[in-house]
């Protein structure tokens, strides 16, 4: 994905979202010289009050509808991108965050007759995901990947970028685990993204998009923590799986259609908890 970089870097500069300016570039010697954004992310301001930092969130969600609506058929030839969302990735997801979190992590043992239930009800959700049209997504849009230059919300790691779903970016931001956002705060930001697309479809039907999307970006993140806590050594990330997995409670039970993975989150709570006593 690495490789994708700079390509990815010029395309989005080109539809006006704001990125770090590559300054000097070698090819040959991949080796690339770019703008310093400072240290200041979308993180760091996870203390101040929700007024002074959600016109953060509205900018990063402003720079980041101008991916969501361009027309993926208007890609420069040539532009490199990591592998589309399709069934095959989703389910790849899901065996990451049942291996590498489930079983690893919280040492949770599944039977054949919940895994059997669990798996349809998966298999649904990935049905329904793949019936939203397809836009250009950035894949990491989390607090840590926005960073903050002279007040201004700058979009990094965005090498990932792909064909995929938007809601998938949105459950990225709004279901971050780095960040607590309560329910209305949530809503507020659900508001500003559902007013700002002005889709066709109602926003109940926006509403249930974005839960099913969440919860699957949320099996993704829980996958991570696990893979890099426990498989690379890097027990930082290990420090976010209580809210993660908080976060993926609510977003299964605000879905609706996912009462399975509602009770194998509430499951991995328990047992989590069991665990450090």
């Amino acid at each position: 994905e690495n490789s994708c970089w700079a390509g990815i870097n010029e395309f989005l500069a080109g539809i006006g979202v704001c990125v770090p300016q590559i300054i000097a570039q070698d090819t040959l010697l991949h080796f690339m010289l770019i703008e310093d954004l400072g240290d200041t992310d979308l993180w760091s301001q996870r203390s101040l009050p929700w007024e002074q930092r959600r016109d953060y969130y509205f900018q990063a969600m402003r720079q980041i509808r101008k991916l969501h609506a361009f027309d993926p058929a208007g890609l420069p030839a040539g532009l490199q991108l990591a592998e589309s969302y399709s069934e095959k990735l989703y389910r790849w997801e899901h065996n990451y965050f049942l291996e590498n979190f489930v079983s690893a992590v919280c040492r949770l043992e599944l039977a054949p007759a919940f895994l059997k239930d669990l798996e349809q009800e998966l298999n649904e959700l990935i049905d329904r995901l793949q019936k939203i049209e397809p836009s250009l997504i950035h894949r990491d849009l989390q607090s840590q990947n926005i960073m903050l230059k002279n007040g201004q919300a700058v979009m990094i790691d965005f090498q990932g970028m792909r064909r995929g779903c938007l809601f998938y970016d949105l459950g990225s931001l709004i279901c971050d685990p780095y960040v607590t956002l309560n329910g209305e705060q949530q809503d507020d930001l659900i508001s500003f993204y559902y007013d700002l697309m002005m889709p066709s479809y109602s926003r109940s039907i926006f509403v249930n998009n974005f839960w099913d999307a969440s919860a699957q970006r949320l099996m993704q993140a829980l996958g991570a923590y696990g893979f890099l806590g426990l498989k690379k050594n890097k027990p930082a990330f290990l420090k976010h799986v209580d809210q993660g997995i908080n976060n993926l409670l609510a977003a299964a039970a605000s879905a609706d259609t996912l009462p399975v993975l509602r009770e194998l989150a509430g499951r991995c709570i328990r047992k989590l908890a069991a665990n450090k006593i």
